[in-house]
């Protein structure tokens, strides 16, 4: 039988792996849009992407939750949230469609309303495989859920720049941002074997809706905090300006989404079973906080060390307003990247209130500082928004530590090894950047032989001065490499239905 732990080690390889190539897929395509399209169009795609990031949230995080939570289902439950989560993204989708109008309005272009419009398709289309999507996740079966979405990611990509090369414009990023949701649902229900039987019970749906209901509200606040920069950018600034400030937040999302969400994603269900061993939950949550704190630091540092360099060779230098945001916005995303699984630790311990107070409260305050930094442009807001981060990061995370009694001490400590070899890697940097213009290196060189400095000197730090640290995280990556076969159990449990899971 497959013990919890090498289930969690395993989940978070495929998970990685799935990731890191969509990650790798999405910034190869990011790059090529980049060059094909204008700041003007990924202006826009960012609008829309206020409906996309609902559309994520919804089907993701909404009623899935409460099956991934349960320990136990009946099968009826799962087929009255199958058909309760399609007229609930009919419904959904139909407000978005509604609000379009005001949208196109508000932001002063009219091609919003047509791409908000059919970006809404995804709230339906997502619907129809919310419940097959959580079974496998709570089975932590995520070597299928791998699989799905590396087809889905490609598949889409591909027809993004297809459609870029032909003249689509933004069209092309809306089918990359809505052909994965398409791409998915039938490989979701290829991958597994549940299907919707023809019954719908209020009370069972109105029963799962309750938990669901705290995780969405939590959902709704962050997605508003999400998209408060882009809303008065976009309406304050214009829409161009937007597109630059976007592609700097997408720079530094990619650790935060794609590579610290690999254990974000992974720990919620095995959170979830250990509900009631605080010394393991405890444990297990410093061990994930350091782990990405390891892969995300360095990164987010690099991005921001070289962020000449990166813009110049990738996307061209039109894109050279965004360098100086994108720098401001490094430690906001640093510690943001760590903060991804408090979500994961509070829903675990049945408290996702607490995140929803204080989303309210961020959001208010939040609200705040973008207006006041747009009267310095585009630096004023990237500026605005790390420093509201670095002030209020450590209040929220003190409160989740204190869920499963962690200490500010004990949590400083999961730290200190990413930041202090970072810290060292950025002196070296900075040190090589200051020689390398009296030598008069090119840009290629200064990212060829600056990356090499910075990838040496951080892991030699956590050599020299974490290896205990370092071994783990070794330990971590190589162990599932050994071949772990699910067990039969979960396997029986898949084919006969939820009744055991």
């Amino acid at each position: 039988m497959v013990s919890l732990k090498q289930k969690t080690v395993s989940g978070v390889l495929w998970t990685g792996v799935a990731k890191m190539s969509m990650q790798g897929i999405l910034f190869g395509v990011t790059i090529i849009l980049a060059r094909l399209l204008s700041a003007d169009a990924f202006g826009i795609i960012s609008i829309a992407a206020i409906v996309g990031m609902a559309v994520t949230m919804v089907n993701d995080r909404g009623l899935g939750t409460a099956i991934v939570q349960r320990i136990s289902l009946k099968d009826s439950y799962l087929s009255s949230v199958f058909w309760g989560g399609i007229v609930f993204g009919i419904l959904i989708f139909f407000l978005f469609y509604l609000a379009s109008f005001p949208m196109a309005y508000f932001f002063k272009r009219a091609i919003i309303q047509k791409v908000v419009s059919v970006m809404a398709c995804g709230f339906v289309i997502g619907a129809l495989g919310i419940v097959q999507k959580s079974l496998l996740t709570k089975a932590m079966d995520f070597k299928k859920l791998a699989i799905i979405e590396m087809i889905a990611v490609l598949v889409s990509a591909i027809a993004a720049v297809v459609l870029a090369l032909i003249g689509a414009g933004v069209w092309s990023l809306v089918a990359l941002m809505l052909g994965r949701d398409i791409m998915t649902i039938p490989l979701l229900w290829i991958f597994c074997p549940w299907k919707p039987g023809l019954h719908f019970s209020w009370r069972e749906f109105k029963e799962l809706f309750r938990f669901s209901a705290q995780v969405l509200g939590n959902d709704v606040a962050t997605y508003v905090i999400s998209n408060t920069d882009i809303t008065i950018i976009g309406r304050i600034l214009g829409v161009t300006l937007l597109g630059y400030y976007s592609w700097a937040m997408y720079m530094i999302k990619i650790p935060i989404t794609r590579l610290s969400g690999i254990v974000s994603k992974v720990v919620f269900p095995a959170f979830s079973s250990l509900q009631a061993d605080l010394v393991k939950f405890k444990k297990g949550f410093l061990k994930a906080t350091t782990m990405i704190s390891i892969i995300t630091f360095p990164l987010l540092a690099g991005i921001g060390l070289f962020s000449k360099e990166i813009i110049l060779l990738f996307v061209g230098e039109k894109w050279m307003p965004a360098q100086l945001p994108l720098v401001l916005l490094v430690p906001m995303g640093m510690l943001k990247s760590v903060g991804t699984i408090k979500g994961s630790v509070l829903m675990a311990c049945g408290r996702p209130d607490i995140e929803l107070k204080w989303n309210i409260f961020y959001f208010v305050v939040l609200l705040g500082a973008v207006f006041l930094g747009t009267r310095f442009g585009l630096t004023g807001v990237a500026a605005a928004f790390t420093i509201l981060y670095l002030l209020t990061f450590p209040v929220i995370q003190t409160i989740t530590n204190r869920q499963v009694r962690v200490s500010g001490r004990e949590y400083v400590d999961a730290l200190i090894p990413a930041a202090t070899a970072v810290l060292i890697m950025s002196v070296l940097v900075a040190g090589f950047r200051i020689l390398s213009a009296s030598l008069h290196l090119s840009s290629l060189w200064i990212l060829i032989l600056g990356g090499l400095l910075a990838i040496g000197s951080y892991f030699l730090v956590l050599i020299l001065f974490f290896s205990p640290v370092l071994q783990e995280f070794v330990k971590i990556v190589r162990k599932p490499k050994t071949k772990m076969v699910m067990n039969q159990e979960k396997s029986n449990t898949l084919k006969n239905g939820p009744e055991s899971i």
